[in-house]
């Protein structure tokens, strides 16, 4: 006796067909959104890694920070590689910018294939400077030993936490920016451009937007901060204004975004 096999329809197939494309259109839109909340999840575990090497940094000098510098080898990120376990990429960041030290990057940004020494960063691209490469800056109120910018900052003497445990647990160290670093104040000016794309006058280089350096849209209006007790999290952009980010900082709940 012979079976007779029954064979898919041109309309079930294309029934088939039509169900993956359903699930597919579902399914896609969740998956990407787990794909972001795994990277956003990385870049917070990068600042803690960060924060902690800070902290050893400062138990072997005396309580401070490493001093402001512009000289290569010296200056912040140069400084903590070591505590990264990374000794090599202080003198050299170009040929050891791979492996540990892949931890100055969050994982929603890529590198910019530029040949210029020195480039600012943007929503999802990294900053460049002295040979080194990142996504983060560093609140530089906790460099009080700044022979270079100290003196003309407005409320320096105040302003600086001389050592680093003066600064509490809730102070910021590190976060999402598209500079190496900025002295925030409470009255700087919210940037016109949230991805930094448009570069200046967007992100400027000055007095009255420094706290815009952090203000990017990386992270779905919001970045990740770092802080001294080394913890990390998910800082909306409007309440970046109210973080402690120097000794007389006052919060400024009034900032609103474009």
């Amino acid at each position: 006796m012979t079976v007779k096999r029954r064979a898919f329809t041109l309309i079930e197939l294309l029934v088939v067909i039509a169900i993956i494309a359903v699930l597919m259109a579902v399914l896609m839109p969740a998956l990407g959104y787990a794909r972001k909340l795994a990277r956003a999840g990385v870049c917070r575990s990068n600042l803690r890694q960060m924060c902690l090497a800070m902290n050893l940094y400062t138990l072997d000098h005396a309580d401070r920070t490493m001093p402001f510098s512009h000289e290569m080898g010296q200056y912040w990120f140069h400084q903590l590689a070591p505590y990264l376990s990374a000794k090599d990429y202080k003198n050299n960041p170009q040929e050891h910018i791979k492996g540990v030290m892949e931890v100055s990057f969050c994982p929603m940004t890529k590198r910019q294939e530029r040949s210029e020494d020195s480039y600012w960063g943007t929503q999802y691209r990294t900053w460049r400077f002295l040979g080194g490469e990142g996504s983060y800056g560093l609140n530089l109120w906790l460099q009080p030993n700044d022979t270079i910018y100290r003196p003309t900052l407005p409320g320096q003497q105040q302003n600086f936490f001389e050592k680093y445990s003066d600064a509490n647990g809730s102070v910021p160290v590190l976060g999402d920016s598209v500079w190496v670093g900025a002295w925030p104040y409470a009255d700087d000016k919210v940037p016109n451009d949230l991805t930094g794309e448009q570069g200046y006058p967007g992100y400027p280089h000055g007095e009255g937007y420094f706290l815009g350096r952090f203000c990017v849209d990386r992270h779905k209006m919001a970045v990740n901060l770092g802080f001294v007790d080394t913890h990390s999290e998910r800082v909306p952009l409007k309440e970046l204004w109210a973080q402690k980010w120097h000794r007389t900082f006052v919060p400024n709940p009034g900032v609103s975004l474009p």
